[in-house]
């Protein structure tokens, strides 16, 4: 086997073990954020995010990471662009934080949290 195949072989354990313990443990959801920065595991980790698009707590746990910024590693931008997903409605208690991040600096924060804001304005809410 080569190292690419074993490469493959863990990032899919490594989805796999945090879809099996889910988003409210906290190792498991930066787990699988980082996931959807993987070619191997975007798919999967994507579907598990689009399957808890309801989940207010998660909607939360994702702003939590995202407001860490650009020091903290990956999480953060793979939070805002599944936070910018979700769907207007559960983004509106969220739109201090999300204005927060459309004011970032780095690219990777406020692209996501500027077309979160643009679902919210859709709603007619300023």
């Amino acid at each position: 086997m080569s190292s690419e195949d074993d490469y493959r072989i863990s990032r899919l354990r490594a989805l796999n073990t945090a879809v099996a313990k889910g988003h409210k443990d906290i190792v498991s959801l930066r787990e699988l954020l980082i996931c959807t920065t993987d070619k191997t595991t975007v798919a999967g980790a994507n579907a598990y995010f689009q399957q808890h698009q309801n989940d207010v707590e998660l909607l939360s746990a994702l702003m939590q990471i995202a407001l860490e910024g650009d020091d903290a590693g990956d999480a953060p931008w793979a939070a805002a662009n599944v936070i910018a997903d979700f769907p207007a409605a559960m983004l509106l208690p969220h739109k201090s934080s999300l204005e927060q991040l459309a004011e970032h600096p780095w690219m990777y924060l406020h692209i996501p949290a500027r077309d979160a804001l643009a679902k919210i304005k859709e709603l007619g809410v300023n």
